[in-house]
């Protein structure tokens, strides 16, 4: 075979899986589309897009979309358990046909907005202080030996991660990995690694409602 032959032949395989994989892109988008508003129907959710102008009535965000800069690409709100819940997604990047996406899972702390920044997980031996950008060390001595705290208020760290909130985290425990979650601005929040589903939102919600029972829990005064 002519070499010339050959590489129009590959060309237009490429052409072709290329075409395949953007038609594949399309259908899963569109039956995530179809999936959430069946979601929010049964939930009575509200649902965000960046392009329609709305946002979130709460929440912090970490991240941005990559394409626009916009703080999310989609967000969704709903009431789990007596709880407002925030869950929101941007894109990171990624070529046209296969983009990644991360997410957050959010819910009110029940603490200050100017709380000092508290993060809880396993597996942590720095971090970075928001406020200063200096390296924040990991706190050790909880009731799980394996947790760790980040925090620049160690008084304030104690007082937040008891020994029932240690427990949530152990019970919580997956995979040989207790759950991350941040607290900041007024509410806790923990990353989705995965797209937004109704069964990862619905786990999600679940650790962080029961978080925020046990630490109102606490702050009320003793009778």
């Amino acid at each position: 075979m002519h070499p010339g032959t050959l590489m129009v032949i590959l060309l237009g395989l490429c052409a072709l899986g290329a075409l395949v994989a953007f038609l594949v892109s399309r259908r899963n988008a569109a039956a995530k589309k179809i999936g959430r508003e069946e979601f929010a129907r049964r939930t009575g959710a509200v649902e965000h897009y960046v392009e329609r102008g709305t946002r979130p009535s709460f929440g912090v965000f970490p991240g941005k979309d990559a394409r626009t800069g916009a703080p999310f690409t989609y967000a969704v709100e709903f009431t789990y358990g007596g709880y407002p819940v925030m869950a929101a997604e941007w894109r990171m990047g990624g070529g046209t046909m296969r983009v990644r996406y991360t997410g957050t899972v959010q819910v009110p702390s029940g603490l200050p907005a100017d709380a000092p920044y508290l993060m809880i997980g396993e597996y942590m031996r720095y971090g970075v202080d928001p406020e200063t950008g200096g390296k924040l060390p990991a706190l050790k001595g909880f009731a799980d030996e394996r947790l760790r705290v980040l925090c620049p208020d160690e008084t304030f760290a104690r007082r937040i991660v008891t020994p029932e909130v240690a427990a949530i985290f152990t019970e919580h425990r997956r995979s040989r990995m207790m759950p991350r979650v941040t607290f900041e601005g007024g509410v806790m929040h923990m990353l989705a690694v995965q797209r937004l589903d109704p069964d990862g939102l619905f786990r999600n919600a679940e650790l962080l409602t029961r978080l925020a029972r046990t630490v109102a829990a606490q702050q009320q005064p003793p009778r």
